[in-house]
């Protein structure tokens, strides 16, 4: 197969595509969005995994380099809005706080265990879940918005978000716990 004219292709074919594009596509990743390494190669992989799952809906006109261009491209986008809309919540969460952070100074790495914990926690969700989460709290899109991009009913959004702010409660409780017990203490 050649990487460029077929798009329906077996395992073989999808090796030898990821051994010709794989680090050219991770330097684009690093020059283009200053990704570092390892997120460059995450993004990538997810791309290949993209190609791979919709390799029998691909037109055969189209170049399986472009399609990788920009299928990473358009992750890469994505990724910078996600972290851009998760920079703009910490910071909104952190000026609007209840209670008074500057008895204690939180050092970097209890806060990225806790940026872990919650991301931890959003990818556990059940797929659909975690896309209708995702598009509502990091994206910003209203419920009509999600159920016509994920092609389903505005009570399964409701439904979907309803059940995953259950389920981040639960996972994340240990934080809540803690929130509640600064709240009582600075009153």
């Amino acid at each position: 197969m050649s990487s460029s004219n077929h798009t329906v292709f077996d395992e073989a074919a999808l090796e030898t595509v990821f051994k010709e594009n794989f680090k050219a596509l991770c330097v684009y990743c690093q020059s283009r969005f200053g990704f570092e390494i390892d997120l460059a190669k995450e993004v990538v992989h997810t791309g290949f995994i993209k190609l791979w799952e919709n390799r029998e809906t691909i037109s055969p006109e189209l170049s399986v380099k472009a399609y990788l261009y920009k299928m990473v491209r358009n992750l890469s986008l994505d990724m910078l809005k996600h972290e851009k809309v998760k920079q703009k919540h910490i910071k909104h969460v952190s000026q609007t706080s209840a209670f008074n952070t500057s008895d204690r100074d939180y050092s970097d790495s209890e806060v990225k265990q806790l940026i872990a914990d919650i991301d931890n926690a959003v990818s556990e969700l059940p797929d659909q879940m975690r896309k209708v989460f995702e598009l509502s709290r990091y994206q910003g899109l209203k419920y009509a918005e999600i159920a016509s991009r994920l092609n389903i009913s505005l009570k399964t959004v409701e439904t979907q978000m309803s059940r995953a702010l259950v389920k981040l409660r639960q996972r994340l409780a240990q934080y809540l716990k803690f929130i509640i017990v600064a709240l009582l203490l600075n009153h």
